[in-house]
């Protein structure tokens, strides 16, 4: 008994030992930093880390989350990630959802959606990113942007007995190999998931070998954010963070602490207050250089709404003094909404993603034998997620109705205008609707997704891109307060005719002879929905929001259409500040975000850098 307290001892030493140095208290805090960064989440890790390469630029992070401990949730891809990671936030009643709320889900926790994710690290196609440029953005299409794809990424092929069955590409030239985001696949696959491929490939949709070359079309085996060489979850945190970073003496780390306001003297942004969480006892920070804002979609105007900027009216009403009247802060709110469609199988004998409980249920004797073997060899059903694997098909609206050039068309007729949306901010919904309008149409980039975890009783179709647009507005000069959030879910009809004609096709996926060999069968809503008004409802009484996939309240756009930040992500109207998160996305790609979060935020730290490389002697 006394040896293995011993043992215990030196292991928690060890662990302790093994914590990262640099998460400071406010005590032990520089009165001045190079660069303050609001957020330290997977954006202000990202771009934390890339200042401080050179030594002589500091850096503080401030985080409202904790470091995570490590938990099997956190480092093993098949158990749920631990709740006390995540953040929900209820909606306004949606009139699109029959006046349901919605809840946008997002993390607190250093290293931020990262750590609670699906773990998909897949990108969008191409056109995805080519419209933010053509939305006024130089150096932020597809070839501007494939650099720093691959600058976060170490890629490594499946196995070859996953790619018997699942097929990749040889050419591995879209990948990047010495990033610090493992991105790979589990050596391990549900055997329905050949079922669910066949059947899609029946109704002539084919595989993807390579989905992150700028095509990211048809039923393919997404990569996930796995460090191939112990099959743990890769975050944000154990990439930019955790090891040789932490250990960095310019890199500080502030974590149980929110950023109230930014400090601003004339038009130049200088610094930030902040206070620990249940507290109201405000510090200061001076930034030297910037202050970079990386709070996330929900979190990140609320920040700039507080410190004065944003539509006038609104700071007005809340008796907020006006540094930069910015209409669009808190506008251009976009998610991918998910309709959960329920099926039951009389033939399916195979391991699903449900049996992975080892607490109950019928199956905890093969689920401990996996975990068991996860811990032992890195092998088995614990190397994929906890919710089955990536296992998807994304579609081109012509792959989805054959009517999707009459759909195409209704995107701009009628113009769909709302009062009390800013003008400058609906010019902008104007010319990204003329846009995705030519997405519709094309064969190379995705209008919905496929999600289905080999078994499992949901099947879910996403809205990659929707026309819909909501708000994150605030109503409380409170930064402890929770923003107003409504996702405007449906209010561009266009919206629930792809998912209706989505919705039919997943019937017609359901009675291919590979699913049936399963026995499957619907059970919600039921083969009494029929009609097209029927469906609609359906739709409307059963989408919820995306698993973390938020973006647009600060936009990168020109000021004429609603934007918040340029193409250098400075925010208009202030110096030295930037917006470095998914809030700056003009357009959702068509596909799970974290990747792309990792690319805009390699690309910010290159621009600030530049920005503060030294000319002639001088800065700035």
């Amino acid at each position: 008994m006394i040896r293995n307290t011993w043992v215990l001892l030196g292991l928690l030493s060890r662990l302790a030992h093994a914590l990262p140095a640099t998460v400071v208290s406010n005590k032990q805090l520089l009165s001045s930093y190079d660069y303050v960064i609001a957020g330290g989440g997977t954006s202000g890790l990202t771009v934390a880390n890339r200042l401080t390469e050179d030594p002589a630029v500091t850096v503080l992070v401030i985080e409202v989350g904790q470091l995570d401990q490590g938990e099997p949730g956190v480092v093993v891809p098949g158990i749920p990630p631990p709740d006390k990671y995540k953040r929900d936030y209820t909606s306004t009643p949606q009139a699109g959802l029959l006046n349901r709320t919605s809840q946008l889900y997002t993390a607190e926790v250093v290293g931020g959606g990262t750590v609670i994710n699906g773990m998909f690290f897949n990108r969008g196609s191409a056109e995805d990113y080519d419209a933010w440029e053509q939305l006024g953005n130089p150096g932020w299409g597809w070839e501007g942007l494939l650099p720093y794809f691959k600058k976060s990424e170490t890629y490594t092929p499946a196995i070859q007995q996953v790619q018997d069955v699942f097929p990749s590409s040889p050419d591995l030239g879209p990948h990047g190999f010495d990033g610090p985001v493992g991105s790979s696949y589990p050596p391990y696959y549900f055997k329905a998931s050949k079922n669910f491929y066949a059947a899609w490939q029946s109704l002539g949709v084919a595989l993807n070998p390579q989905s992150n070359a700028g095509k990211a079309i048809g039923a393919f085996y997404s990569p996930m954010s796995l460090m191939s060489w112990n099959m743990s979850r890769a975050t944000a945190s154990s990439a930019y963070y955790k090891g040789e970073p932490s250990t960095r003496p310019n890199l500080h780390l502030l974590t149980g602490h929110r950023v109230g306001r930014i400090l601003i003297k004339g038009k130049r942004a200088c610094g930030i207050e902040y206070a620990a969480v249940n507290s109201t006892a405000a510090s200061r920070v001076t930034a030297t250089h910037e202050v970079i804002v990386a709070a996330g979609t929900q979190r990140s105007p609320q920040l700039l709404h507080l410190s004065g900027i944003g539509p006038a009216s609104l700071l007005f009403s809340l008796n907020i003094s006006i540094v930069e009247d910015l209409p669009g802060v808190g506008y251009n709110f976009q998610d991918q909404p998910n309709y959960f469609f329920f099926l039951a199988y009389t033939n399916l004998t195979t391991p699903t993603p449900a049996w992975m409980n080892t607490e109950s249920g019928d199956h905890t004797s093969w689920a401990k034998e996996q975990l068991a073997l996860y811990y032992s060899k890195r092998l088995g059903a614990y190397t994929t997620t906890y919710n089955g694997g990536p296992t998807v098909a994304f579609l081109p609206l012509r792959n989805i109705t054959s009517s999707y050039a009459t759909l195409a068309a209704t995107v701009n007729s009628p113009d769909f205008k709302d009062s009390s949306i800013p003008n400058t901010v609906q010019l902008g919904y104007n010319a990204q609707r003329q846009l995705l309008s030519t997405h519709y149409l094309s064969r190379n980039t995705a209008t919905t997704e496929t999600a289905w975890s080999a078994g499992s009783s949901a099947l879910i179709i996403v809205l990659l891109k929707p026309l819909s647009r909501g708000s994150i507005l605030i109503n409380s000069t409170s930064a402890s307060s929770d923003p107003v959030i409504d996702f405007g879910t449906f209010t561009h009809p266009t919206d629930l005719s792809i998912l209706t004609a989505s919705f039919y096709q997943h019937r017609q996926w359901l009675a291919t002879p590979a699913m049936q060999e399963l026995g499957a069968f619907e059970t919600s809503p039921g083969e009494a929905v029929q009609s097209v008004g029927d469906v609609e409802t359906a739709l409307r009484n059963g989408t919820l929001s995306s698993w973390q996939h938020p973006v647009g309240t600060c936009a990168m756009m020109p000021r004429k259409l609603g934007g918040v930040v340029d193409s250098e992500l400075r925010v208009y109207g202030v110096e030295r500040l930037r917006v470095v998160d998914a809030s700056v996305m003009p357009i959702i790609p068509a596909s799970h975000t974290s990747s792309t979060v990792y690319a805009v935020a390699e690309k910010a730290a290159d621009l600030i850098k530049a920005a503060w490389r030294p000319r002639d002697g001088r800065e700035g």
